[in-house]
């Protein structure tokens, strides 16, 4: 009996395989200890080789030599396995009487070391936490080849080591991955090969197999000389688990199979229709529980429940407490077992060498990571403070003091330039930080009708220049609008964004080219300047100019004189547009001081001694290190507005002409109105609000420019005053930066005033026909001289700014964490200057009760009668600016509001302000961590801004979408469907916490703290996708609709550029481990050590779920005070209900998040 029917005498005996040892039947448990530590000593061994390889290559994958060593044990190991019970299976030894009988030395061997093998498995698989399936997987796999050392089954039993063969693939495939890549050949064979051996050995084979066996083992069970009943039971537990598991997952894998990368890279995915049987990892069956954590060959073990280790793989080093401890043990349990005279003695001696080896190959390691000199990773923080740039403030006024610009001679020029002008443009252009080569180069001319020989000439030369290299850029042209040699302001204005938007759309990003041809007319090089500007991640811009002197190279101003790029000008601090100039006079470099800074004083009114009218809050800012001042004023309206006249004309001597721009929600509130009246005689700019309008059609208008073209000729500085939400303020910010003019900025929400402000980025969205195509991606750098807040204008937020605000700010808690514990500063040790602003970002948890409270006055009926009347009277106002009556009326109804406001009484009113408060200051200290002397241009280390935001740009951008389409067919957009920009990165924190935890970076503990930050505020059901589903379905919206549509913004989102990356990746940021602790890029620049890329399909899978509503939930503490997640629809369906508070599940997050941060 037995596989296939097999009764025919056994076959002659064969050699055995080169590494075999013959046993006695009584050394198998030996074998046991044997290869358990061996596995140990392999892996610490490899991961020393493998880093000294490494270094001594100058390779920037060193970070991997934890995973390649486990990955290299698993190889020999398994290779061992398969091997033998191929042999052991097919070509068992002649004294096996029966597939359940019989000794083989054989067998014996292999069981022994297979045992061994999976018994560190599963061990280390318990310690670190890994999949539970893994861990069942390994220690049944332990037992069964342990047991069978009696002996038992040593022919039939080496199907159970067969089914390695597809293991040993995939530790193959991941040698690769960790060492090329995906994409290389062998990788593509093997993920192929993969499941043709996974079904030959675990189904083809060992199912027939398993059915003779389990046959077998009932007959045996039931027979009157039964062999051990518990162990016969054991391995029908074991026959039946393996055989489920084996088929379940290959079921899994072909539903999920629809390209190559599927296999062993992620989780299965789902089909385009079909749902995925399995959410866990190939890898987490097959040895992949070291992915989740790193620290086995360092020693480091976790103890505390809440504590998740956060050493950095790019810097460890080796530990001695897990090899030693094992090794000491193991060895003391084989003496034992070979009855020698003193055992503890021995266990001693080889505790002692084993640690100086470990010292010595310690010392190794950390010489190998010297070699060459140019990269030293320490093995503890340098004890000196001063070494760390995060404890380290420059002890400078400004980061940048002046601005350069070289003038390169092409004598050639004086004809058009020849064949060789395209490389000495691509040579002497400056590449922006980090890129070796421009990866696209783009071409702007002026148009046909000009007829300018030279400039046609140029393009013609360039053009055969690229086409003469070896490998030829990606170019195009962009000829300017015929219109561009007017001097009206509009047509200068949209000449520059018509081709600025024509770049982003054929994908020029910060690694391209942009050559400004210029013609006789030099007076129009200034476009180069404005164009230059606009791509908001930066590209290159090289001028060609035909001027005949050399005239002011960092100063360009437009023929209409209202637009003007000022190099010298100090709220662009230092960044000029224009990187090359190439004409045929002399080389030369145009160099000059940036002015000084001189913002608004708010010194008369920090602790002003008047408290009872101006009770104020200065919140400490920098960015680029010059002072921001930002004020939040707490007394009352009026009183809020008179000490901004007063502000103003201090600083500008009554002499000023100031803009007022505002939206249309704040436009019908009144407030800007009220403070343009306040100040000097000016103009009052009133738009369209919203993200679809976020575009510079929206914020251009003939009498805007007329307006500030009048007060320049006049010699009045214009003063631009943003009042209202975070879009107006960058739209307008951004028109302040075009035309030179001072910028002030009063925001009324949160959003505006702890995440807008306190970004020098000025931008719009690229938005075509109202569909929003990328977001802000056309933009400038310009700071303003004051930000002042008039705290009782947030009164009037919606419950969706509110939600926005708490949606940025778990953003935040979850990239930063706790940056003033010790743990925090190190994994932001190279944030210069860090620790003027470092704080506990998450104690914004402990104020959601005051959150809690300003929703429901939101909410309250009363109080949205209120708003809706105040904005009635608003809107007719706007059709009637002379009514006196109304403004009166609207006056009385917002005094009504503040007194509804006020009559909560101080227990709620304390705890709102407490809320937005801590918000507001944490979230610009979180800011000013990184603007104010790392990067205060958001282009390296502070990109970790964008969090969540390239899902969040997406689903932001495609809800804006489907707002204009439900206008469009008459569908009512209920209020519980709107979803702002900070919603939608709150909702995109959760879909990114789902890809770490799909890729195994975030797991238990981890994955759980880091999605209770929004569940916490989610008790309102403003991040719930359900609003949006129904929406959707109304206008009849797929869910591979949606995907494709926010993937379709993604394919465009601003970031790309940073990483080599294809059509099918973006560029993204993950958190592993834990809150606080981001995932590092393995590219060698470290400024970009935060981007890594992502794959499309990963993406898709988290928003299928969103769309099916698997984050919609509310986190809450069970009646044992564990935390639980609670689905929204149990909680609609009244299946279940809330047992904490919002201030309990807040606080036990903040001392879960300190327990993790060792506070």
């Amino acid at each position: 009996m037995g596989f296939l029917s097999r009764d025919d005498p056994a076959p002659p005996p064969t050699p055995g395989l080169p590494w075999e040892v013959e046993l006695k039947r009584e050394d198998g448990q030996k074998y046991v200890i044997y290869s358990t530590v061996t596995c140990i000593v392999l892996m610490v061994l490899f991961r020393f080789a493998a880093l000294l390889v490494l270094r001594l290559t100058n390779s920037s994958k060193t970070g991997t030599a934890p995973r390649l060593s486990t990955k290299l044990v698993s190889v020999i190991f398994n290779t061992i396995a398969f091997s033998g019970g191929l042999k052991g299976f097919f070509y068992p030894d002649p004294n096996v009487a029966s597939d359940l009988y019989g000794y083989s030395p054989h067998s014996q061997f292999h069981f022994s070391i297979s045992a061994g093998y999976f018994l560190w498995a599963a061990f280390v698989s318990i310690l670190y936490r890994g999949s539970r399936i893994a861990i069942m997987y390994y220690l049944v796999a332990f037992m069964a080849c342990y047991f069978a050392l009696n002996p038992f089954m040593h022919q039939i039993g080496n199907m159970y080591l067969l089914g390695q063969g597809s293991t040993l693939v995939l530790d193959l495939y991941g040698c690769g991955m960790l060492l090329r890549g995906k994409k290389s050949k062998t990788n593509l064979i093997l993920k192929f090969f993969h499941p043709i051996v996974f079904f030959i050995t675990r189904i083809y084979i060992t199912v027939p197999a398993s059915y003779t066996f389990m046959v077998e083992l009932f007959t045996l069970l039931n027979s009157s000389t039964s062999h051990n009943p518990q162990v016969v039971c054991f391995y029908i537990f074991a026959n039946y688990t393996f055989n489920v598991l084996n088929v379940y997952y290959f079921i899994s894998l072909l539903i999920g199979m629809r390209t190559p990368d599927n296999i062993g890279v992620n989780s299965v995915t789902m089909g385009k229709k079909g749902r995925a049987l399995m959410k866990v990892k190939w890898f987490a069956f097959n040895l992949n529980w070291f992915d989740v954590g790193f620290t086995l060959s360092f020693g480091d073990v976790q103890t505390t429940k809440l504590k998740i280790d956060n050493s950095s793989y790019t810097k460890a080093t080796p530990g001695l407490t897990v090899p030693l401890v094992v090794m000491a043990v193991a060895i003391n349990m084989a003496n034992t077992v070979e009855n020698m005279e003193n055992p503890v003695q021995s266990s001693l001696v080889v505790s002692a060498v084993t640690f100086w080896i470990c010292k010595f190959i310690s010392w190794i390691n950390s010489r190998s990571l010297q070699i060459d000199g140019t990269f030293v990773v320490p093995k503890k923080a340098p004890h000196n403070p001063n070494e760390l740039p995060f404890d380290h403030i420059p002890p400078v006024k400004r980061l940048v003091s002046e601005v350069k610009l070289n003038y390169f001679c092409v004598p050639t020029l004086k004809n058009g330039g020849d064949e060789n002008l395209f490389q000495t443009l691509i040579k002497k252009t400056p590449l922006p930080k980090g890129r070796d080569a421009f990866t696209s180069v783009h071409v702007i001319m002026p148009p046909a009708a000009i007829k300018s020989a030279a400039a046609e000439k140029t393009v013609a030369m360039i053009t055969v220049g690229n086409n003469l290299r070896e490998n030829p850029k990606e170019l195009h042209v962009h000829r300017l609008s015929e219109k561009f040699t007017s001097s009206a302001p509009m047509d200068e204005y949209a000449t520059v964004f018509s081709v600025a938007s024509d770049l982003i759309l054929l994908k020029a990003d910060r690694a391209s080219l942009v050559i400004f041809v210029g013609y006789e007319d030099s007076n129009h090089d200034f476009y180069a300047a404005m164009i230059g500007m606009l791509p908001f991640r930066g590209v290159s811009m090289a001028l060609i100019t035909q001027r005949q002197r050399y005239g002011d190279l960092l100063t360009y101003t437009s023929p209409s004189k209202v637009f003007n790029i000022e190099g010298v000008n100090a709220a662009r601090m230092g960044m000029f547009p224009i990187k090359a100039v190439f004409g045929v006079l002399p080389d030369k470099t145009a160099d000059a001081t940036i002015k000084p800074w001189i913002p608004v004083d708010i010194n008369p009114y920090i602790n002003n001694v008047d408290q009872v009218h101006h009770p104020t809050i200065n919140l400490p800012f920098k960015v680029g290190a010059l002072t921001l001042p930002m004020l939040t004023h707490n007394g009352s309206y009026a009183d809020s507005i008179e000490s901004l006249r007063d502000l103003c004309d201090t600083h500008y001597n009554k002499k000023y002409f100031p803009i007022v721009s505002c939206g249309e929600t704040c436009d019908a509130l009144g407030y800007g109105t009220d403070i343009l009246e306040a100040l000097q005689p000016g103009y009052y700019f009133n738009h369209k609000s919203g993200e679809t309008y976020k575009c510079w059609e929206n914020y251009g208008t003939k009498e805007l420019f007329d307006q500030i073209s009048k007060a320049k000729a006049k010699g009045l500085p214009v003063v631009i005053i943003a009042v209202g939400g975070g879009v107006n303020g960058n739209c307008i910010g951004l028109v302040a930066g075009l035309t030179n003019s001072r910028l002030i900025e009063v925001p009324t929400t949160p959003m505006h005033y702890n995440d807008a402000t306190t970004s020098a980025k000025k931008a719009f969205s690229l938005v075509k026909s109202n569909k929003i195509l990328s977001k802000n991606i056309l933009g400038c750098f310009y700071i303003p001289e004051l930000v002042f807040c008039i705290s009782e204008t947030f009164l009037t937020l919606s419950t969706a700014n509110a939600h926005a605000t708490v949606g940025e700010s778990c953003k935040t808690m979850n990239m930063l964490g706790r940056v003033d514990s010790k743990q925090g500063a190190q994994d932001y040790f190279n944030i210069e200057g860090a620790c003027e602003f470092a704080s506990d970002y998450t104690k914004i948890v402990q104020t959601v009760g005051g959150f809690d409270s300003l929703v429901n006055f939101i909410e309250d009926p009363q109080t949205r009668k209120l708003k809706a009347d105040i904005c009635a009277v608003g809107y007719a106002i706007r059709e009637d600016r002379s009514n006196t009556t109304l403004a009166k009326k609207r006056d009385q109804l917002l005094k009504e509001f503040r007194e509804r406001y006020y009559a909560l009484g101080p227990e709620k009113t304390n705890a709102i302000k407490a809320f937005l408060s801590t918000v507001n200051k944490e979230i610009v200290s979180a800011k000013a961590m990184f603007l104010a002397y790392s990067d205060p241009f958001e282009k390296y280390r502070a990109l970790l801004f964008e969090y969540a935001h390239t899902l969040g740009h997406g689903v932001e951008a495609y809800a804006n979408l489907c707002y204009t389409r439900a206008l469009e067919r008459g569908v009512e957009v209920p209020e519980a469907a709107i979803r702002l920009h900070g919603q939608c990165v709150g909702m995109a924190v959760q879909w990114a916490g789902q890809m770490s935890f799909d890729l195994g970076e975030l797991k238990g503990d981890g994955f759980a703290l880091h999605q209770c930050f929004v569940y916490l505020f989610n008790r309102h059901g403003g991040f719930d996708f359900e609003p949006l589903r129904k929406l959707f379905d109304s206008l009849g919206v797929t869910k591979e609709e949606f995907c494709e549509g926010v993937l379709a913004v993604v394919r465009r989102d601003n970031k790309r550029g940073y990483c080599k990356c294809d059509d099918t990746k973006s560029v993204d940021q993950l958190v592993t481990g834990r809150p606080g602790k981001m995932m590092r890029s393995t590219d060698k620049n470290a400024e970009l050590r935060y981007l890594v890329e992502v794959e499309e399909e990963w993406q898709e899978r988290v928003l299928g779920m969103a769309y099916d509503g698997a984050f919609d939930k509310v986190a809450d503490l069970d009646t044992k005070g564990k935390l639980v997640f609670v689905n929204r629809k149990e909680l609609t369906k009244g299946k279940k209900s809330l047992t904490s508070s919002s201030d309990d599940v807040g606080e036990f997050l903040h001392e879960a998040i300190s327990a993790v941060y060792g506070v």
